[in-house]
């Protein structure tokens, strides 16, 4: 596992909050932020996002079968590519 840097604008109340919860753990800054991060994405994966959550604005698509009139402009099209 290669480490990266990581260059975040918080709010000073969060880091001094993280600066506590590294101190208590006896930990680094960027340990305890790694930790925590690692935590999050965990717990989203296991909570997950339930379909209410999504604003999909009602952007689902209408699926339709295909006119026989757009199959044959469809059959034209491939035929031209061959």
């Amino acid at each position: 596992m290669s480490t990266v840097v990581l260059n975040v604008k918080i709010d000073e109340t969060l880091k001094e909050q993280l600066r506590h919860y590294a101190e208590v753990h006896n930990e680094t800054l960027s340990a305890a932020t790694q930790r925590l991060l690692q935590l999050a994405f965990e717990v989203a994966s296991e909570v997950g996002v339930s379909e209410g959550e999504v604003d999909s604005q009602h952007t689902e698509e209408e699926s339709s079968p295909l006119t026989p009139k757009e199959i044959k402009a469809l059959r034209k099209l491939l035929k031209k590519r061959k």
